[in-house]
């Protein structure tokens, strides 16, 4: 039911109170939720609900100020609510559970505002605005699940997957190639799209749940036996994994012990668990692959693409170009790698992007090391130290790597927040329109230019 008129005034006008004290609500939400409802704990990763990040609460909270400030028009917000959505599918949100969350979030609005701003009012204009909000999402959520079910191989809520293959790809990086475990089939997916992983965690008593970006080319119909989409050939999935495999890349955080009590809530528990503890042969669960940072459908043939990262940012950036580089024009296209590690040690896919360029000549990359180490040469394990900055490439950069003078060349970035950001202003300086530079955060909540 549309809210009635007054109902959004009402809305409109706690925008500002939303803006100061938001972030307390949500906070206060998340524990009462999670306290009283312990079966919601293994959708919630523990160290994003922790200080000093405290990812999800401030995302939501975000995102309720965002609601209430564009209550008459809510277009503006309709990129982030497709990136809830997006994430809400992966983790395999259930239209129940929305009406647990409106009850203890405007609970906990109630109680942190107080009477004197939370009226009777105001709770009955925001419990109407929350279930008109929750009705849209989940009439797209329920769209998004039904697209999974329709694709060969595709399936709703999770699947039973085992791991086939280990590839070691730098000091701190693991690549892990997944199967079903039924010998069945998976669907193909939109380069730059990510998984979630969920696995058992007994010392927390409940299950977690985090995404990884798929980092290889979707796999093709009729694909031989080749778990990296054919583009490298040097690892082979053995006969469990039948012609198709998904692949991602997990980096450990160092030094983390997954045996003390206290690893829980740190950032990089469950990628350690997977690199300490899971192994082939072993079985994960996993979500159909989805996100709505991915290569554009609707790509000219001949546009040209620049792939800017960060760390391991690099993922979803290469299965954007393993995928470009299977196409049949991919000789036509003119493709920029720009890629910063700290030094080799820690840059996965360094040998292939070596091997890449040197076998495609429509393909150009500038490796950035912010700290190399004293073994390394400038010129042959990366081309420049310190970290990009594109407003200081020349002229002649900016042409052959950045292809600024081509309006239809298009800029895909994926890193720390503050990298892609800056990134984004810098091209936007030298001319390029927003609509043509695509971004990816690894956390939770959106990313802002």
């Amino acid at each position: 039911m549309p809210l009635a008129p007054s109902q959004s005034q009402i809305i409109a006008s706690t925008a500002p109170i939303l803006a100061e004290h938001g972030l307390t609500v949500t906070r206060h939400f998340y524990d009462n939720l999670l306290g009283n409802n312990p079966e919601l704990r293994s959708l919630f990763s523990v160290t994003s609900q922790l200080p000093p990040s405290s990812h999800q609460p401030a995302a939501l909270a975000a995102s309720l100020h965002a609601y209430a400030t564009h209550i008459d028009d809510l277009t503006p917000i309709l990129p982030i609510v497709e990136k809830i959505n997006q994430k809400h599918a992966s983790l395999n949100i259930k239209s129940e559970q929305y009406a647990i969350v409106g009850e203890g979030l405007l609970k906990s609005m109630a109680e942190l505002l107080g009477p004197e701003v939370f009226t009777d009012e105001v709770r009955d204009a925001w419990t109407a605005g929350y279930n008109q909000l929750a009705d849209i999402m989940v009439g797209r959520e329920e769209a998004i699940f039904s697209d999974h079910e329709k694709k060969r191989g595709g399936w709703r809520g999770w699947r039973s997957m085992r791991i086939v293959k280990r590839v070691k790809e730098s000091e701190d990086a693991t690549s892990f190639y997944f199967s079903p475990s039924d010998g069945g089939d998976v669907p193909d997916f939109r380069p730059g799209q990510y998984v979630s992983v969920r696995i058992d965690v007994p010392e927390l008593e409940y299950k977690q749940i985090r995404q990884y970006s798929l980092s290889d080319a979707p796999p093709a119909e009729g694909s031989s036996n080749t778990a990296n989409g054919g583009i490298n050939g040097h690892v082979k999935v053995n006969e469990r994994a039948g012609d198709r495999a998904y692949r991602i890349t997990v980096k450990r955080e160092s030094g983390l012990d997954v045996h003390d009590p206290e690893a829980k809530v740190h950032p990089g528990y469950v990628s350690n668990l997977l690199h300490d503890t899971y192994n082939e042969g072993d079985i994960v669960e996993m979500s159909n692959p989805g996100g709505e940072f991915f290569l554009d459908q609707d790509l000219e043939d001949t546009a040209p693409v620049v792939l800017i990262s960060a760390g391991v940012g690099l993922t979803p950036l290469m299965s954007m170009l393993q995928t470009l580089l299977k196409k049949d024009n991919a000789s036509q296209r003119k493709i920029s790698w720009i890629h910063v590690a700290r030094n080799k040690a820690v840059d996965p896919f360094a040998d292939d992007i070596a091997r890449i360029t040197k076998e495609h000549n429509n393909v150009k990359s500038r490796v950035f090391h912010s700290s190399p180490s004293e073994s390394e040469k400038q010129g042959v394990d990366f081309d420049a130290a310190g970290r990009p900055d594109l407003l200081s490439f020349d002229e002649n950069e900016r042409r052959e790597l950045l292809f600024i003078d081509e309006p239809k060349a298009r800029y895909f970035m994926c890193g720390p927040n503050g990298f892609m950001i800056g990134n984004a202003k810098a091209l936007k300086q030298m001319g390029v329109e927003g609509a043509r530079i695509k971004m990816e955060l690894f956390s939770v909540g959106s990313v802002g230019a």
